[in-house]
């Protein structure tokens, strides 16, 4: 399987189990004869199963209301120009139940979580005549299944949990929510059960599946969100020691189209795009050129409606020198200032060609790099060791790829100073990859980074809430989910919405 070409047949074929309302042109035959019963019955029906939950995956990220793009704009990384064009009021805080982006996003991860299901349930019932295929699919299915719990459980808190088995439409709404604390710790089990069972490596045309390593990579990063670095550092160290990554030589590299899925370029595990399909691409890439803004017409294909540009307030971290900052101009093609405002070109300056439509873009979305591992593992020691030379050795490797010096001693001489420090490489290291607002819900920094940003911004026309509390570090639950349920003992809505 190449998830990458991969264009919609299994999609297809699974969404007429899983989602309510499809239209009849997905299946040849009526949907009433087509069930999990009858469809799971050869080694490939079970391919075709765990592309359709990648699949979900992919449209998860992309769009102009998707997730890493509702991430970016909800971050103190950007500021926008049509307030919330694009993400709901998250921009602003003014978000509420009746956002766009997290309904998607509720409805996205469940079609994950029923189609991951569907195979566990499944796959022991159907003989493979490749049983480490079989055991590689049950890893899949279980990763995936741990990356959207671990994406609901940060995004709304405690969810209901669906396991062990398939559930009709009326048996999910008896199923109550759970708390966040219930919720990641069953994202790090289907995490563990993953590694136990994926490969180390795919061939060439299957890469962009999960490995041990990713899922190692992934489980790591989730238990630092929960506080427990001693308990990430064994899963962080195991990619490290596997050898079979490393950082990419520069910084344009990483996001260039011409290496996805390479290992030795920065690529642990990324979201899959192929461009010329118009609609297999990604358009979170459009959200950084806009042509409203004065960029030509001609190198920004069709230009977007202003959503995003750069914080001044990120643009007054960098240090002198710092080579990432090139990624917030255009200067090659046009004015980066146009009316005034800075852009940010990280998923399309470095690309093999020009897109011609908004979803077209090719460049693969990163879920985690093996910089970001590096980075975890320096700030994990740290909490754990204290600033060791191999973790003040990690961070001076990234900033020696950026072009600058060594930490400075005065950064490194005691724990919280070289904390510090590797918040603010993470901050520009990783700027509009959706890293940004987990990280300050994880070092207790919402509140008092957002009540000086909104102070700070010049957008001040009456539309950002001044005071930022502790609710927000979770968003509502959809109102139509709240409606769907009518039965806040099951399912109740977060505190402040």
């Amino acid at each position: 399987m190449k998830t990458k070409h991969i264009l919609g047949v299994a999609a297809l074929a699974l969404s007429s189990l899983t989602l309510a309302g499809c239209s009849d042109f997905l299946s040849p035959e009526p949907e009433s004869t087509y069930t999990t019963n009858t469809f799971y019955s050869s080694q490939n029906d079970f391919d075709k199963a765990i592309t359709a939950a990648y699949a979900v995956m992919e449209d998860c990220y992309k769009g102009d209301k998707g997730y890493l793009h509702f991430l970016t704009a909800r971050s103190d990384e950007t500021n926008s120009i049509n307030t919330n064009l694009y993400s709901d009021g998250a921009e602003s805080f003014t978000d509420n139940s009746s956002c766009s982006p997290t309904e998607k996003l509720w409805n996205y991860m469940y079609q994950m979580i029923s189609r991951t299901n569907s195979i566990l349930v499944h796959i022991d019932n159907v003989k493979f005549s490749n049983e480490t295929l079989k055991n590689s699919i049950k890893g899949e299915a279980y990763g995936l299944r741990a990356w959207a719990y671990e994406t609901m459980g940060k995004m709304f808190g405690g969810v209901p949990l669906l396991v062990d088995k398939e559930y009709t439409v009326a048996e999910t709404h008896q199923v109550a929510r759970s708390t966040q604390k219930e919720t990641l710790e069953q994202a790090v089990k289907d995490y563990k059960n993953a590694i136990s069972l994926l490969p180390s490596s795919w061939d060439s045309a299957d890469r962009g599946r999960m490995t041990k390593w990713a899922a190692n990579a992934a489980l790591g990063r989730l238990l630092m969100f929960m506080n427990q670095p001693a308990e990430a550092r064994p899963y962080l160290e195991a990619v490290i020691g596997s050898g079979l990554y490393q950082m990419a030589a520069n910084y344009e590299g990483i996001f260039s189209d011409a290496y996805d899925n390479d290992p030795q370029n920065d690529r642990l595990w990324e979201v899959q795009y192929v461009g010329g399909q118009s609609t297999e691409g990604q358009d979170y890439s459009e959200m950084m050129m806009m042509e409203d803004c004065g960029i030509d017409r001609g190198w920004a294909y069709r230009g977007a409606s202003s959503a995003m540009q750069v914080s001044t307030d990120l643009l007054s971290t960098f240090e002198p020198g710092d080579g990432r900052q090139a990624w917030f101009t255009v200067d090659d093609l046009t004015d980066s200032k146009a009316r005034g405002y800075t852009w940010c070109t990280k998923f399309c300056r470095a690309r093999k060609w020009v897109p011609t439509s908004g979803s077209d873009w090719a460049v693969n979305l990163p879920v985690i790099r093996y910089t970001e591992v590096l980075m975890l593992e320096a700030e994990a020691i740290n909490a754990t060791d204290g600033p060791t030379a191999t973790a003040i050795g990690y961070v001076n490797q990234v900033r020696q790829r950026a072009g600058l010096p060594a930490l400075a001693s005065g950064k490194t001489d005691t724990q919280a100073h070289f904390l510090e420090a590797i918040k603010q490489e993470r901050r520009i290291e990783f700027m509009w990859e959706g890293l940004r607002w987990f990280d300050l819900i994880r070092w207790g920094d919402m509140v008092s980074t957002y009540q000086k940003f909104f102070a700070q911004s010049d957008e001040g026309n009456g539309q950002y809430v001044k005071q930022v509390d502790n609710n927000r570090a979770i968003f509502a639950i959809p109102q139509t989910e709240m409606d769907i349920y009518d039965n806040t003992s099951i399912l109740w809505q977060n505190d402040g919405y």
